[in-house]
């Protein structure tokens, strides 16, 4: 897997913010989260920041919220740069930034957790040497669109449904997870999702691990991913740190 430094930096910010943020909290119910983390398969790495704010009585009630969150990322792909049977085959290199900002509102009942967000986004999408193929490739301004779900099934059991789609490069993105709680502090389970954008389609399935680890929560998770049955699948592992206060 190739880390960029570009990732890896963005990366290493969100760490310093959890950190910063580690300071004794107020009685008061939590009103800020960061996020940050790594995603890495065998052809691409991301890393990505992000900031929330929530109105009114906090991150656990239901009401408006804002949210922010960038992205930098590094990734490969076999194609052919003259057509096919003109060349033995060229590696394109590509770099992608991106970056939205959310509005949304949350709604909560006793066992269940509903986000909704709209905003906008803007994404760079930089390839070497220039596909004439992808059109993903340059500037795109868009609209952004996403929701977030949890419920609580039993005091073991939980289910979350998370997905997006953003209009710049048609680009979308979700992940379902059924997860049981071992105890207080630890819980694993199964996940499955799909992304891709107006140029692929991927799949991706495996399971997690999350620790929530008093004011900081992770969540490792690998499987296997790729564009369903075109080529061979590859692995991928995803670390997310999360904190709120």
């Amino acid at each position: 897997m190739r880390l960029t430094r570009e990732a890896a930096r963005i990366s290493v910010l969100g760490a310093g913010l959890l950190l910063a943020s580690l300071a004794p909290a107020a009685a008061q119910d939590p009103h800020a989260e960061i996020f940050t983390g790594l995603d890495a398969s065998n052809n691409a790495t991301t890393g990505y920041l992000g900031a929330g704010y929530a109105f009114g009585k906090g991150l656990y009630a239901p009401g408006w919220r804002v949210r922010a969150v960038g992205a930098l990322g590094r990734y490969d792909y076999q194609g052919t740069l003259f057509g096919a049977g003109a060349d033995l085959g060229t590696t394109f290199d590509g770099d992608a930034s991106y970056g939205a900002a959310l509005l949304g509102y949350q709604f909560r009942s006793r066992t269940l957790i509903v986000k909704l967000f709209a905003g906008v986004e803007a994404e760079d999408q930089r390839i070497s040497p220039r596909d004439p193929a992808n059109s993903v490739q340059g500037n795109a301004v868009g609209l952004k669109l996403a929701a977030e779900s949890w419920l609580d099934v039993s005091p073991r059991w939980f289910l979350s449904v998370d997905a997006s789609y953003g209009t710049a490069f048609q680009q979308y993105w979700s992940l379902a997870r059924a997860g049981y709680r071992l105890g207080p502090r630890f819980s694993l389970g199964i996940e499955g999702g799909a992304l891709g954008n107006e140029e692929y389609d991927a799949g991706r399935g495996g399971g997690f691990l999350r620790a929530d680890l008093h004011a900081i929560e992770l969540t490792l998770s690998g499987g296997f991913t790729g564009n369903y049955l075109e080529d061979e699948p590859s692995g991928y592992m995803s670390l997310g740190v999360y904190r709120a206060f």
